[in-house]
């Protein structure tokens, strides 16, 4: 974030602080929609909270592995 927020400073100040109120408001709401998510799924019973638990490790296991490859790709070619 720091170089990104540098380049948009020296453009025009605005423009950095922009930056930065936009990412963290946009990580404040996301997490705030997954916490109510849960929170309702809390109430539809054990099994959706279950399902919605393994749904969550299965799209958390196959990013990490996409992410290991990127970097191995990455090493291997230099």
């Amino acid at each position: 974030m720091g170089p990104l927020f540098l380049e948009g400073w020296r453009v025009a100040p605005i423009n950095g602080i922009a930056m930065i109120i936009g990412f963290y408001s946009t990580m404040i709401l996301t997490l705030a929609g997954i916490i109510i998510l849960f929170g309702c799924a809390r109430k539809l019973g054990p099994k959706v909270s279950k399902l919605l638990i393994g749904l969550s490790s299965i799209v958390l296991f196959v990013f990490g592995m996409y992410q290991l490859w990127l970097g191995i790709n990455n090493f291997v070619q230099g």
